[in-house]
């Protein structure tokens, strides 16, 4: 103790002084470290959380944006499909438009064909009765008499026959 008398320390002092420094060490680590380092670790959860929400985000982003491609990938191929689908279905329109054409074609060919034989055996029988009129014609200036409508008849169905 005479170490500490010859340096100026009292016992009595140094036992206050170190309850007053063990004093304010319990109330400065209960009422300001405690909250202190509470209010810090709270920051740094919120810290740590934020940054696993932003990590979760970049990782939603890099989903959405790979299932947003995929999506325009699909829709381009589909919109592909419907255009090679539009196509064929006009080039069938087509085809069939050219088959209904061709086949209308023929009906009025065929029809022209049948109106064509009919007034070509109108044009036989017209040509076939002027014939006749004028052989009768003629046998009359040769025979130089008139005929009676009787002998015209016979003369034109004998004329008729004839040309048959």
């Amino acid at each position: 103790m005479e170490i500490l008398n010859e340096f100026g320390v009292k016992p009595v002092l140094l036992a206050a002084q170190v309850v007053n420094f063990l004093l304010l060490l319990f109330i400065l680590k209960r009422f300001l470290y405690k909250p202190l380092l509470k209010v810090l670790e709270e920051r740094k959860e919120k810290i740590a959380q934020s940054l696993q929400n932003a990590e979760e985000i970049a990782k939603k982003l890099e989903q959405t944006t790979l299932e947003q491609e995929k999506v325009l990938v699909k829709a381009a191929l589909e919109a592909k499909e419907i255009l090679v689908e539009a196509s064929k279905n006009a080039d069938h329109i087509v085809s069939q438009a050219h088959e209904k054409a061709g086949k209308d074609i023929e009906k009025l060919i065929e029809k022209s064909k049948v109106s064509m034989g009919q007034e070509r055996e109108k044009m036989y029988t017209s040509i076939k009765e002027e014939l006749a009129n004028l052989v009768v014609l003629s046998l009359e200036k040769v025979a130089s008499k008139t005929l009676t409508e009787k002998e015209k008849k016979e003369l034109m169905e004998n004329s008729l026959k004839g040309l048959v």
